[in-house]
């Protein structure tokens, strides 16, 4: 058996399309998959993220309480790298 992977833009021509591949006499299966993304993702790849989606990225960020690491660390590590050492 062999399997045909076929990526289409929009729901409907992929529906449009499974329907027509089911009436070949020698296609086994059609089945189509369901995005990864879900809508709780802030932005799709390849679609750059609204006004609504970059303010919730802040909001979720302004949360979070890690206060990440000062630009001491930061040149301390850089320089680390720059050798070849990474942690």
């Amino acid at each position: 058996m062999t399997t045909l992977k076929v990526n289409i833009d929009n729901q409907s021509d992929a529906r449009a399309l499974a329907t027509f591949l089911r009436t070949l006499g020698y296609v086994k299966s059609v089945s189509i998959e369901k995005p990864l993304l879900t809508d709780e993702d802030w932005i799709m790849p390849g679609r750059a993220a609204t006004d609504k989606e970059l303010d919730r990225l802040i909001d979720e960020l302004e949360k979070d309480n890690d206060p990440g690491i000062s630009t001491a660390q930061l040149e301390k590590e850089i320089a680390q790298w720059s050798k070849g050492i990474y942690r």
